[in-house]
């Protein structure tokens, strides 16, 4: 196999993609690279006062993370940025500048070692409460579908106040099994249940009309969250089922 000419093809290519702009200051690197957003990642390169060369991605990269929705200063992320940072060797700046410094005939590395962090780190878009929440609304859907439990995604339904609503997953009722209308939460909170065990009332008051049997059950997810105490006394109050990810056999959906 010609691995070695295939290598020396793409490094030709590799390199006709990178783009430099001169600045006042040093050069702008646009790389082949891109971020979430689909942007080429750009990295900055000048020489400190003592000589040594110096590559940032001048903030854009938590810049970018804000600007999709992810709070950086989130005591979880922060922990994965230093850790990612560390791995790499990657300096933060006070003003949230990703940096690596050093002699100019490590550049190579450190320009390696400054895209990887830089990779890492944009990576945290995917802990955005939306993403979050779906990825465990997916892992809710491959459950009922892997044990042959027939569920209606997103089924459409109108409580005794006329107010309509949207339910993750339900399950035909029968004779021997009333409907079971699902909502999968990644982070459950009081609120949360409040709303939820408001929603379970109208619709249960708007089924009574119908001698529909009901269970409305919240699967939450406990793996990452636990479950406030309040929110366990107003859904019993309310016969809202909670039942936490980890113990998901036990609701005997079947």
């Amino acid at each position: 196999m010609a691995t070695d000419t295939w290598l020396d093809q793409y490094a030709t290519w590799l390199r006709e993609q990178y783009r430099i702009t001169a600045l006042t200051d040093g050069d702008e690197i646009s790389t082949p690279f891109t971020n979430s957003l689909g942007d080429n990642i750009r990295l900055y390169a000048s020489s400190d006062a003592s000589g040594r060369a110096v590559l940032t991605d001048d903030g854009n990269t938590l810049n970018d993370l804000e600007m999709m929705g992810v709070d950086v200063s989130n005591q979880t992320r922060q922990m994965l940025i230093d850790s990612t940072l560390q791995q790499y060797d990657v300096l933060l700046d006070a003003d949230g500048i990703l940096r690596v410094v050093g002699p100019y005939r490590e550049v190579p590395l450190m320009k390696q070692r400054l895209l990887q962090a830089i990779l890492r780190v944009d990576d945290l878009v995917q802990t955005r409460k939306g993403v979050v929440s779906n990825i465990f609304n997916q892992e809710v859907a491959k459950y009922l579908y892997d044990r042959d439990i027939g569920a209606l995604l997103q089924y459409s339904v109108v409580g005794s106040t006329g107010n309509p609503y949207t339910i993750d997953f339900a399950i035909a009722g029968s004779k021997t099994h009333p409907l079971r209308l699902v909502q999968a939460i990644n982070r459950l909170t009081f609120e949360r249940i409040a709303a939820e065990s408001a929603t379970f009332d109208d619709i249960r008051m708007a089924m009574a009309h119908q001698k529909t049997k009901l269970r409305y059950i919240v699967l939450y997810n406990d793996l990452e969250n636990p479950m406030p105490e309040k929110a366990s006394k107003l859904a019993a109050h309310y016969g809202t089922e909670l039942c936490a990810w980890s113990q998901k056999d036990r609701l005997q959906l079947n």
